[in-house]
Parts: structure tokens; sequence; C-alpha cells
């Protein structure tokens, strides 16, 4: 199977550097520990909040999306752990591709999962990296605080040494030289070996209007009816007709926008806001103190309300401080270079989480 890979990169700042990597020497493997967070979901927090992490490319049903050029450093390992330096002697964010697998909510594993195999192929292809000694789980660097993407996989019925031996038969497809960079798809092979894959280097191309069809389209189309714009005839469909363009219109007359039908930068940002709009502090107060597994009470449940607000879900909100408490205070901690991600609620994650709420 080939596929395509997608470049949208994010603006330069705290995600994004621009500070050349060296030669990469190995991949860490990644899943993004929020269910439910598409590529471009995760695409767009890292270009609007820019926190200090990053990866290189998301991988959903939809999109092998390179967020950060390869040739450049992401932020997607803390440099005070040791595993990377004693396996290949040097921090992985200096010389390793981070890659980040979306799973959950309404994402197709199998399919994400079938991009997420062949993406690893094609670095292993265009970096020259052995799959067996080269790809490394973020769980095996970093044990005690991560999981990633093992316990996702294994969720699904497939241990990490299928995974690459996975990963090692698709990187069979690939020719003795790099996929070519290109838009056209490759001739049909003139001998029984496959042919060598094609990547299709794009990025999507604003304004999108009438006419237009495709994933992002979709996205769109989904963006829309959750803020509130109905698609009663053919819902998001992937195909941007004049429903999608009266619904289109509709938002932008609603706020103040220029009423084109088109989705430009200022619509889809605007259209992004609204869904993703957050409350006043008085709405989700967050109490002081120390919180951790074990707590209980009134001040738990305002954590576990806060949480599920940033989308960093921890179950039942029933004030206990509980394992899916303590996860999704590490996850939410684990964007942030600044905080130590223990699980604990502390008043530098309080301070972090107000920010989110107040954005």
């Amino acid at each position: 199977m080939v596929y395509e890979i997608t470049r949208d990169y994010i603006r330069t700042g705290n995600s994004r550097s621009g500070q050349r990597i060296g030669t990469v020497r190995f991949i860490v493997s990644h899943d993004t520990g929020n269910p439910g967070s598409t590529a471009y979901g995760n695409r767009n927090y890292f270009d609007r909040q820019q926190p200090s992490a990053s990866a290189h490319a998301f991988i959903d049903d939809k999109y092998i999306l390179e967020i950060i050029p390869l040739t450049e450093k992401a932020w997607h390992v803390r440099s005070n752990v040791t595993g990377d330096n004693r396996r290949y002697g040097v921090n992985a964010n200096d010389a390793a591709i981070g890659v980040e697998l979306c799973h959950g909510g309404k994402i197709n594993f199998q399919q994400a999962y079938a991009r997420y195999v062949w993406y690893h192929a094609y670095l292993c292809d265009k970096f020259n990296l052995n799959p067996r000694n080269d790809i490394i789980a973020h769980a095996t660097l970093d044990p005690s605080r991560r999981t990633d993407p093992i316990n996702v996989l294994r969720n699904h019925g497939i241990s990490w040494s299928v995974f690459i031996d996975d990963v090692a038969e698709a990187l069979q497809n690939f020719g003795n030289s790099n996929p070519p960079d290109t838009t056209t798809p490759a001739k049909p092979p003139t001998t029984s070996k496959p042919p060598a894959s094609v990547v299709k280097g794009t990025t999507v191309k604003l304004p999108i209007g009438e006419g237009d069809s495709g994933p992002f389209v979709q996205d769109i189309q989904e963006e829309l009816i959750k803020a509130g714009y109905r698609l009663p005839r053919y819902g998001a469909d992937g195909h941007f007709g004049e429903e999608t363009e009266n619904a289109v219109m509709r938002f932008q007359k609603d706020y103040g926008l220029a009423v084109d039908g088109l989705v430009g930068p200022i619509t889809l940002n605007k259209l992004q806001e609204v869904n993703h709009q957050r409350v006043s502090a008085s709405d989700f107060p967050l109490p002081t103190g120390v919180l951790k597994r074990g707590s209980q009470g009134e001040a738990v449940r305002q954590v576990q309300r806060a949480l599920k607000q940033i989308n960093f879900n921890p179950g039942t909100i029933d004030g206990i401080y509980g394992p899916n408490t303590e996860d999704a205070v590490r996850r939410f901690q684990s964007m942030y270079a600044a905080l130590a991600d223990d699980g604990i609620y502390g008043p530098n994650t309080r301070k972090y989480m107000r920010m989110e709420l107040d954005d």
C-alpha cells in the first residue's frame, strides 16, 4: 500500500525552534495519549499553543501529517532521560524522528495503524535504518513515566515485536533508494519487484471552497456541525457542495467575517476558536494545594472537570484521584517542559491549567 504524506508545518516558536537536527540515527514511536485527538487537531494545537513539546509527524486514519520538517529538531523526549544516550550515544531530540499515533474516538485504528507502520518503513528507507535496532518505543526510553505506544498497541492485540515485524515487512516494499517526493503516481513496475512508494509532498491549500473534496473538507464539515451549523442533506461527506458553502456563509455572517463561502485562514481559525473556546475562571475554579493518587473530595472534582474541559479526559467525575485522573494529569503535564509529568496536581500544574482554561 502506498500512502500520501501531507506536509503542513507549524510556525516557528516553542514547539518548532527551527534548529537543525543532526544525523538521524533512530526513530522514537509515540502515541498521542489523548484519545480521539486527530492528526490535524494536534497540528493546530501545537501551532496555536506552542508548548515546549512536539513531534515530527502525527498519524491518524486520514493523514500522515508532518508538522515539523525532518531536517529540524522536535521536542518529543525529555532531555533528562538516559535511555537514548545509553543506546544510541545521543539525546533523542538531537538525532531521532518522533512519530505519534492518533487513536480512540472516531479514529479507525486499523487504518491509522497501517499508515503508522508504513511511515516507519518510509523513515527507515529514507535514513537507512534497521527497524529491529533503530526503532524504539517512548516507553522504553522513559519507563517510569511513559507507556506509549506499547499499551495502545497491546490494547489492539499487537505486541511491540509484531509491530516491528510489520515495519520490517513493509520496508521490503521499498526500493534500494529513497521513495521519490513527487505528486505524480509512480509508473507501473516492469518486474515483479514491488514498486517504490510514492510520497506526495503536499500542504493543504487555503482557501477551501465549492468543488473541493477530501479529508480536510470533511474535517471542516465536522467543525461546522460541532459549531451548530447542521448539514442535514449530506453531512460530513468530504465534498464541499452548496450545502457546505451555505453553512460557511451563515457562520461567517454570524461572526462578523467577510461572507464569501470560502474557508480561508481567518474563517478556519474562527471556526476552531468557536469550537475550542475556553470558559471563565468562575466556571472552572481550580483548587490550591497538592492533590495526588488517593486524594478525594470536591477539590478533586474541580480538577477532573477542568481536565475534561481542556480535552484530557480523566474518566468519571467522581471526586476520587485514581489512576485515570493521575494519567490525565500526567498527559497534560507532558505538554510543558516546565512541568514534571509525575501525575501530581500542584501549584505549577495549576498555573498551566489555568492558562489553558483562560486561553
